[in-house]
């Protein structure tokens, strides 16, 4: 059998990073891996890359480390935003914000001594996020807009996706739902039309929140964030579905269908603990909280409300957890009122 050339191995996976295909590129790359055979940097990243979406983030956190020396080496340039953008990605996940907004700021540096628009929308892209975390809401908003200015420009669609739907999220939280539902409703167009069918999903996630939150539609909400579920399934991205567990959990427990709500927030509190994703494990905590509440078990309330507030206190995200628990309450209010 012809053993691939290093050009060969290259460009088909090139082809499989581009077309979203993360499954077959892992195994496509991790063999060479093993093997002691992945010399190309740029190959390196596109196995942590894909990674990173399979589920073995810790994996993908390792080797965007050892990336670090030889992509910060002159002609790496590119490289070296893009391995700054996933690090940051791995380490918001992990619950190392600090870690994430340092990376992001590098990146953001480098992109504008470069004049590579695209990584620096990227940038102001994901510092919005760790404002709306924080309760800075008009500095995230500010990030945001740059964000879709610079997206604009480049026509970049899946980048006008993620930015609108952040700026739905936003609008969301502080109450105004109109100017959610545009926004969420431009993340969906623009997901589609670049084929973006993971950023189709996590909109569809997200407003189905919205229908819940503020159109008090849980049929509806229901209904968008199985889409999202399936979506996810198909693509076979567990992250997605973990965050859409929870999702259907809350959704379950405002239409007080207890046992699914605790299926759908138990799958999520243990995808979040086996993976080390602790946003999402503490906003589940919350939820499951709000249902323990119902329920009449004001210690396991506690219990995890605790450990919740542990948690967002850790990541500087104090602000957000607060406003979850108020969201969670009101659910579990609206349970108690019903019955």
């Amino acid at each position: 059998m012809r053993r691939r050339r290093p050009s060969d191995v290259l460009e088909r996976a090139r082809t499989l990073h581009e077309a979203r295909d993360y499954p077959a590129l892992v195994a496509l790359l991790s063999p060479l891996d093993a093997a002691g055979r992945l010399d190309e940097p740029e190959l390196r990243f596109l196995l942590a890359d894909a990674w990173d979406v399979v589920g073995e983030g810790d994996r993908a956190l390792e080797q965007v480390e050892r990336l670090a020396p030889v992509c910060a080496r002159r002609g790496n340039d590119g490289l070296h935003r893009k391995r700054l953008n996933l690090e940051g990605i791995l380490r918001f996940e992990r619950g190392d914000i600090a870690g994430a907004e340092s990376a992001w700021r590098k990146m953001l540096d480098a992109a504008s001594r470069a004049g590579d628009e695209d990584f620096v929308a990227r940038a102001n892209n994901n510092l919005g996020i760790i404002c709306t975390l924080q309760g800075r809401q008009a500095e995230a908003l500010a990030c945001y807009e740059r964000a879709l200015a610079a997206y604009r420009r480049l026509g970049y669609l899946r980048g006008l996706a993620q930015a609108h739907q952040n700026v739905a999220i936003t609008y969301r939280e502080l109450g105004f739902g109109h100017e959610a539902d545009a926004h969420f409703r431009h993340a969906i167009t623009y997901a589609r039309a670049a084929g973006s069918e993971d950023e189709l999903a996590r909109a569809e996630q997200e407003r189905a929140l919205y229908f819940l939150y503020m159109r008090r539609d849980a049929r509806l909400a229901d209904t968008t964030a199985r889409r999202a579920l399936h979506r996810f399934r198909a693509l076979t991205e567990p992250g997605g579905e973990g965050e859409v567990q929870r999702v259907l959990g809350i959704i379950a427990l405002a239409e007080d269908r207890r046992t699914a709500a605790r299926e759908h927030l138990d799958a999520a509190v243990t995808f979040a603990r086996s993976s080390h994703r602790r946003l999402l494990l503490a906003e589940a905590l919350e939820a499951l909280a709000a249902l323990d509440l119902v329920e009449g078990d004001e210690a396991g309330a506690h219990a995890r409300r605790e450990e919740a507030a542990g948690i967002f206190e850790a990541l500087g995200a104090a602000a957000w957890g607060e406003r979850i628990r108020l969201r969670m309450t009101a659910v579990a209010a609206s349970v108690a009122t019903v019955r």
